[in-house]
């Protein structure tokens, strides 16, 4: 029996790129640093639902994302996306360890 387990990740926005608009999608990343002892860069990916979330967020903005990891092949090398389903933004920044 096989069971999903979900991913999240709290940390403040310091990028958000440029959205790429195709016929039936739109797609746009975004970069968060963790809030965590030792600090950590994460790039996420959106599309559609969870782009329209994004444009509601903002460089600074604390935010807890829940998304899916993939990873894929290509010439013998492997390439993992995080992508964003659910972005959620923090009105309180939590208290530093």
């Amino acid at each position: 029996m096989e069971t999903k387990q979900t991913l999240k990740l709290t940390g403040t926005i310091v990028q958000i790129a440029d959205a790429i608009q195709g016929e039936s999608w739109i797609k746009q990343n975004f970069l968060i640093r963790t809030d965590s002892q030792w600090p950590e860069l994460v790039e996420f990916i959106t599309f559609n639902t969870a782009q329209d979330m994004l444009t509601r967020c903002k460089v600074d903005d604390l935010v807890t994302v829940y998304f899916n990891l993939k990873s894929r092949e290509h010439n013998g090398k492997f390439y993992t996306e995080a992508t964003a389903y659910k972005i959620y933004v923090n009105f309180q920044k939590p208290a530093k360890p």
